[in-house]
């Protein structure tokens, strides 16, 4: 998956959250100040080439929905965050969620027993 700019993922996060949409309901449904619906449809056209959105003709409109699901999305943004910054080892990150104390030992007892659950 090509990777997106903040604008282009939360335009994502809306089509997600909102169903097939049209460009004039992505910008009322972005935050003020409004972005200029030219700005908006640029930014839709952008996930249209990346391939994470497609677009069905109504009229003289276009809408648009979403071609990747949100976990797939989450899953990605994951594995290139593990490769990039911990050496593409998922030890790393727990221990650093350890370290940092973002997890505790008896969190990490739970996860350990959920996983050795789910291997039997």
């Amino acid at each position: 998956m090509e990777k997106l700019t903040a604008k282009e993922e939360e335009i994502l996060r809306l089509i997600w959250a909102n169903g097939p949409v049209f460009i004039q309901d992505l910008v009322k449904l972005l935050p003020e100040p409004k972005p200029h619906h030219n700005t908006v449809a640029t930014q839709v056209g952008f996930l249209e080439e990346k391939g994470y959105v497609a677009r069905e003709k109504f009229a003289n409109a276009y809408r648009y929905h979403a071609l990747v699901d949100e976990h797939a999305f989450a899953d990605q943004v994951i594995s290139d965050t593990v490769e990039m910054f911990y050496d593409n080892s998922y030890a790393s990150v727990v221990s650093r969620f350890v370290e940092d104390e973002k997890m505790d030992l008896d969190e990490l007892k739970a996860l350990i027993a959920q996983i050795e659950n789910k291997r039997k």
